[in-house]
């Protein structure tokens, strides 16, 4: 997993990222003696449960900075619930992970491979933190990798995460010039619904596709653009559509492109 540092360890001043300008803000100086034990940061992509990127502490020997990007395994989590200075209580769960370069951390894998002193103490940091800003922190239960990668996967921010365009360029004349059925454009509408649950048609000026034959001759065609979205592509049915409808079109090739973009 990809991780972002905000605070690196031994800092005694709290540093957050502001997606608005891209900059990393100066949030607060701890108190006297009080420093990160490990880098602080967070997933990109990822929404916690206080509307936050998911939070994680990097256990390594390196030396890092606010905005240094590096991949990182997962090796478990301390779920945790967080009591806010209104009383008002939310899960604020810790994950731990260790960068793909560390060779100090190299053979850990999981939270059983540390020492049980270093997760207490990770643990009584974290209530020490929370104690000096008005919140209670409350250590819940320790989990191993597999479960906290499963739980990080279902804190991707759906809002961000990239979609499959996929456009169909349909003609609207057979090779020799007559018009197509309005029942094919129906069928496929009603397909790709079905499917997709939705469908773009640009219908209402149809777009002009020109290509070169062998003969070096332009040739012109009026043609219609169907498109859908999906979280991935589906290249099985895609390439067995493809056939269907060139048959039905009577068209020896036709058109099917995808893009990734980014739902905002």
């Amino acid at each position: 997993m990809r991780v972002i540092i905000e605070t690196p360890k031994g800092q005694g001043q709290k540093y957050d990222f502001d997606p608005g300008t891209g900059n990393f803000m100066l949030k607060k100086v701890m108190p006297a003696g009080m420093v990160f034990p490990f880098d602080f940061g967070f997933f990109p992509g990822t929404v916690g449960g206080d509307g936050d990127p998911v939070d994680v502490l990097v256990l390594a020997e390196i030396e890092t900075f606010p905005g240094c990007m590096m991949e990182c395994r997962i090796i478990g989590a301390i779920l945790a619930e967080q009591q806010e200075r209104d009383g008002k209580k939310m899960r604020n769960d810790r994950y731990l992970a260790v960068p793909e370069v560390s060779l100090l951390y190299a053979t850990i894998d999981s939270l059983e491979e540390l020492p049980e002193e270093t997760l207490d103490q990770l643990e009584a940091f974290f209530t020490s933190y929370n104690n000096q800003a008005g919140k209670k922190f409350k250590a819940l239960e320790r989990v191993g990798a597999a479960k906290a990668l499963k739980m990080l996967e279902a804190t991707a921010d759906q809002t961000l995460q990239p979609q499959r365009l996929i456009q169909i360029y349909l003609p609207l004349y057979d090779p020799t010039g007559k018009a197509l059925p309005e029942k094919l454009y129906n069928e496929i509408k009603q397909t790709l619904t079905e499917k997709f649950g939705g469908l773009t048609m640009y219908t209402r000026s149809p777009a002009e596709g020109l290509w070169k034959e062998e003969q070096e001759k332009t040739v012109k065609d009026d043609i219609l653009i169907y498109e859908v979205l999906a979280p991935d592509l589906d290249k099985d049915f895609w390439l067995a559509y493809k056939e269907k409808l060139k048959k039905l079109f009577k068209q020896e090739e036709l058109l099917i492109s995808c893009a990734s973009v980014t739902i905002v």
